[in-house]
Order: structure tokens, then C-alpha cells, then sequence
């Protein structure tokens, strides 16, 4: 799932360090591809600091809740539908239709819970702002990353940009799309391709609008 899915679970919380927790794992992979942290392999340095122990529950969070979308039949049924969709799209590129048709679900779920009104980039954002970054620091250094400049560069970055309430527009989604994509591929798309993409995800988006709430709800029930 994608930043707006993730803290849609964590809406209602006040512990924005938990916040933070529930994204970070996206974050980190963000800034650096090609570097695996795994926290659980640290517990037992984390001791009772409450503000370390919330980014840690936060962080399990995530993957608990990736694990069970990415495992799901509402996963693999509209992946499955986005692939035959966009493959026509991305003719003659280096893209995976397989990895195209992942993100654009993730992205759409993103865009219909701000469509929805059921979270809004403005609360998210206040969020992490209010998060320790001291602690965040603290936190991957004793998962074993001795330098994290590189983090709190792109951290900065993302959080300057604001980028995400440009998810209702579908033509942000399809350059949002593009844009993961080029962190794999090499690849330009013309603006047709760009057109038809645009095209998919906004009458996709349409059928799922009203269909997709329950896959929240069993995620919901399933977490810790």
C-alpha cells in the first residue's frame, strides 16, 4: 500500500511518531533502493524510550499490513485487471505490466480515500511534522545505519514537496506512475502512452469507488 493507505489505519491517532513509524518503511526505500533495514532484528536495543518503541510499532504496522494486501484476493484481482488494461499502454517499454498494474492499484486507493474525504494530505503531513526526528534518527542507528544524512535529505525533500494531495488528479497518478517506474527503467513515454494511461486508471478508478472500503476493513481486523 501506498503513504495515504498506510496511515489511513493510524487516521485517528495522536502519536505522531507512531505516524511516522506506519510510513517509514516507504520512506526509507525511498531514499535509498539498494539498503534493507530490518527492525525486528534490533528489538532488544530499543529498550522502553516510548517515542522509539511507537516508530517500531509503527513500522511493524506497515508490514503487517502490506503482507496481508499484497496476500489478498482484492489484490490479486485487480492487479490482474490493471495488467491486461495498461499493457497495450507500455508497448515496446522496459516497464513490467506486472509492476505498472501494482503501483496504479496502490495509487488509486490512495486517490479515492482523498476523493472520500476519508484522510486528507494536510492531517498526514502535520503528522510527520510533528514527529521526532532526533528519535527517527536515533531509531536507524541502532537498526544498524550508521550514517542517515542520506534519509533526512530526501525526508526534507518529500516533505517540502506536498506532492501527495496531487493524487486526485489522474494525470498526476499516471506521472506519479512513470515516475516509480524510472527508478527500475530507463523509459520515456509519449504522450499518448502518457493519454492512455490516464484514461485506464481514471475508469478503473470508477468501478472501484464504492468497492474498495472492505479491504481496509479486513486489514483493520487483522492488525495488532
Amino acid at each position: 500500500m501506498n503513504f495515504l493507505s498506510h496511515y489511513y489505519f493510524e487516521r485517528y491517532s495522536r502519536n505522531p511518531d507512531l505516524v511516522l513509524g506506519c510510513v517509514l518503511p516507504d520512506l526509507f526505500k525511498n531514499a535509498d533502493r539498494d539498503t534493507n533495514v530490518f527492525p525486528q532484528k534490533h528489538e532488544d536495543l530499543f529498550g522502553n524510550n516510548p517515542k522509539i518503541q511507537s516508530i517500531y510499532h509503527g513500522w511493524v504496522r506497515h508490514m503487517e499490513t502490506d503482507r496481508y494486501f499484497h496476500n489478498s484476493s482484492f489484490f490479486y484481482g485487480h492487479t490482474h485487471e490493471l495488467k491486461v488494461l495498461l499493457t497495450p499502454a507500455i508497448a515496446g517499454t522496459l516497464i513490467r505490466p506486472s509492476f505498472l498494474s501494482h503501483i496504479a492499484l496502490e495509487l488509486l486507493l490512495d486517490h479515492l480515500l482523498l476523493e472520500n474525504k476519508l484522510v486528507h494530505e494536510s492531517d498526514f503531513y502535520e503528522c510527520l511534522a510533528a514527529a521526532d526526528r532526533a528519535m527517527t534518527d536515533r531509531f536507524l542507528r541502532l537498526c544498524g545505519v550508521s550514517d542517515t544524512a542520506f534519509f533526512f535529505t530526501y525526508f526534507n525533500s518529500f516533505m517540502r514537496a506536498h506532492y501527495i494531495g496531487s493524487y486526485r488528479r489522474f494525470d498526476q497518478l499516471t506521472l506519479a506512475m512513470i515516475n516509480i517506474c524510472r527508478r527500475l527503467w530507463d523509459v520515456q513515454l509519449s504522450s499518448e502512452q502518457l493519454d492512455q494511461i490516464t484514461a485506464i486508471i481514471t475508469r478503473y478508478a470508477s468501478e472501484l469507488d464504492g468497492n474498495f472500503l472492505p479491504i481496509f476493513d479486513d486489514i483493520q481486523s487483522h492488525l495488532s
